[in-house]
């Protein structure tokens, strides 16, 4: 059980950390330099979601937040256990 079980909490706590970080950071992002009036939106995550502003850059900041934390969390769980066992 507990070679699943902290394993997988340490890439969940990863996954909501980073997944929050990236959801704030690129929403501000996307609020301040693609939703301004006057100005077409040429970044990446718009033309990616269809959307405009903080609403595509979001979730682009969500979805890469969350697989970029679940994948540290998982790694620093690793090498947590290998200096340990040492």
């Amino acid at each position: 059980m507990k070679r699943i079980f902290f394993p997988v909490l340490s890439a969940i706590a990863g996954a909501l950390i980073f997944g929050l970080i990236g959801l704030l950071r690129f929403a501000g992002y996307g609020g301040n330099n693609c939703d301004v009036t006057g100005k077409s939106c040429d970044c990446f995550c718009c033309n990616m979601f269809g959307l405009r502003g903080y609403e595509s850059c979001g979730d682009f900041g969500l979805i890469v937040g969350v697989l970029v934390g679940a994948v540290l969390g998982f790694v620093t769980h690793r090498l947590i256990k290998r200096f340990i066992t040492k």
